[in-house]
């Protein structure tokens, strides 16, 4: 059986049809009328951000509250497979592909330099420190963390949780649909209802995918000419492009073992090490002070800037341009990264699922806003450099290069370094979604074919392409935000759908006895605690 063969045996004809249809629309309308497409969408986002912004805020709030009880609390016991299930890769691994997959998405190494830059020099409205203080630096790194923080982490974990569990409790297939599990059962989610909600996934998942494609491949080459006067035109920007997909296609040919782990591996030294180089050369003692200033300000006011919004202000201006921009954008990749995590999670409890998105990434991004963009706070306020006037005159893009050129030893070389890493995590990120895609488009398969993953990556590749030389990049940001609010939706049915399994299985809330130790077993146990709630294994 040739490969396109077996590629249309696998394939869930109509997951693939409801997906497909609706991109390439999407392609035509935007490369076809850009400005009238542009002009409908930004009115669409500004009655979504209007009417219901306070809904992304409430859906991510309550997702970190949900996890956060699933870490502490006795569900976080549950064991994702059979007892003697073992984990397939050693926690170190698990937390580098968990961490690379998730926030490769969002382009840490692009908003780490930029982002406390822009609100200290914007202010956010939450805040009330006076212009030009300590304070107010404090209060724009705060922010930045806030972004890239528990928050966006938690939405991708509710449908980790969510997937994991009917994946390796209930033995349901590797797809978003069986969120619905829990209202319909695991033998009743090969509906319409759950293709639909299979098709809508992957459309959403290239949509966000694509922009964050967009924004590394504009990174790069803002890179090359800040740094070193190349300028690439329509064809030399197409030519990168399709270099990134090739290295994609290499990955994918040697699998999760030799392609996203080595990928993951090479992203995180080429970060710590950035970050280690940065901490070294900047003022160590003044970073410290300032990064302890904002994880302070982070933990006090959390649930306030959470659920801050005053609608019809300018403070919702603020917001839709940064924290109603990240959220939709965060969630948008959350069923993706999902379902990558669940497939690598065989043989770990909830707990160690949790802790490894929750605590374990937030403990990697934190340090790199703390040197990146607290060095960049420096320079700013001590007149070292004007790296604002980089930001108005060359873009987001290029702020990174121009911190490491006003603040390291051969600039040129750790430029180029961030070039290498901007590679990595875009690829990472085309190798970790398109085994997402691939797995639901299958039907659920935790192994999909080559072929398969190669198609939703050229699909990728071809939008990106498409979007460049339409100049419809940030009409594809407009759309990301707009069809987050489906995703929301899902996100939210997601957790009351859990708390019902789990209530259902593992009742806790509705307990009496609240004293410990052993969560009391429902009325008609059908197998022994120690099977229900096993115990944590060390980890590796």
């Amino acid at each position: 059986m040739s490969a396109i063969e077996a590629f249309r045996r696998e394939s869930d004809p109509y997951v693939f049809a409801l997906a497909l249809g609706p991109l390439l629309g999407i392609i035509v309308g935007i490369v076809a009328w850009p400005d009238a497409a542009a002009s409908k969408l930004a009115l669409a986002n500004e009655a979504i951000v209007t009417n219901l912004g306070w809904l992304y805020l409430w859906i991510v709030f309550l997702s970190f509250v949900f996890v956060l009880y699933v870490l502490l609390g006795p569900w976080g016991r549950i064991k994702l497979g059979d007892p003697d299930d073992e984990p397939e890769f050693s926690f170190w691994q698990y937390l580098v592909m968990t961490f690379t997959a998730g926030l490769s998405s969002g382009g840490l190494e692009f908003w780490g330099p930029v982002e406390p830059l822009v609100h200290y020099d914007t202010r956010p409205p939450f805040f009330s420190s006076d212009t030009g203080t300590w304070a107010q630096m404090a209060d724009a790194l705060q922010y930045a963390i806030f972004h890239y923080g528990v928050s966006a982490w938690a939405t991708y974990l509710v449908f980790a949780v969510a997937i994991s569990y009917f994946v390796y409790r209930k033995d349901a297939p590797f797809r978003p649909a069986v969120i619905l599990a829990p209202f319909v059962g695991t033998d009743n989610v090969d509906g319409w209802l759950a293709k639909l909600v299979d098709a809508m996934v992957v459309v959403i998942t290239v949509s966000g995918i694509t922009v964050s494609f967009g924004l590394g491949i504009s990174q790069f080459i803002s890179g090359l000419g800040f740094k070193w006067g190349v300028q690439l035109g329509d064809t030399g920007r197409i030519g990168l492009i399709l270099l990134v997909g090739v290295l994609f296609l290499l990955s994918v040919i040697v699998g999760i073992q030799g392609g996203i782990r080595r990928f993951a591996d090479l992203n995180i030294v080429l970060l710590l090490g950035l970050m280690a180089i940065t901490f070294a050369f900047s003022q160590l003692p003044s970073l410290v002070n300032l990064g302890s200033h904002a994880l302070t300000g982070y933990a006090t006011d959390f649930i306030g800037m959470s659920l801050f919004y005053e609608p019809g202000s300018e403070s919702t201006n603020w917001l839709s341009s940064w924290t109603l921009f990240f959220w939709p954008w965060w969630l948008t990749f959350a069923p993706m990264v999902g379902i990558f995590m669940a497939r690598i999670s065989r043989g770990r409890t909830l707990r160690q699922l949790v802790f490894a998105g929750l605590v374990g990434s937030f403990g990697l991004t934190v340090p790199w806003y703390v040197a990146t963009g607290g060095s960049a706070l420096l320079l700013q306020t001590s007149g070292a450099a004007d790296l604002l006037e980089v930001y108005s005159s060359s873009g987001l893009e290029a702020v990174g290069f121009a911190l490491f050129e006003n603040l390291l030893p051969y600039p040129g070389v750790f430029s180029a370094v961030l070039l290498v890493l901007v590679v990595s995590f875009l690829i990472t990120t085309l190798d970790s979604s398109t085994l997402s895609i691939a797995m639901i488009v299958d039907g659920g398969s935790e192994s999909p074919s080559v072929l398969n993953r190669v198609v939703w990556g050229l699909m990728m590749v071809l939008l990106t392409i498409s979007l460049n030389l339409a100049g419809g990049m940030s009409v594809l940001q407009s759309f990301t935000i707009l069809v987050g609010l489906p995703t929301a939706v899902l996100c939210g049915l997601t957790m009351v759908g859990m708390l019902l399994e789990f209530e259902r299985e593992y009742p806790v809330l509705g307990e009496d006895d609240t004293d410990d130790a052993d969560v009391q077993e429902p009325s008609a146990p059908t197998q022994p605690a120690i099977e229900r709630y096993p115990q944590e294994s060390s980890d590796d």
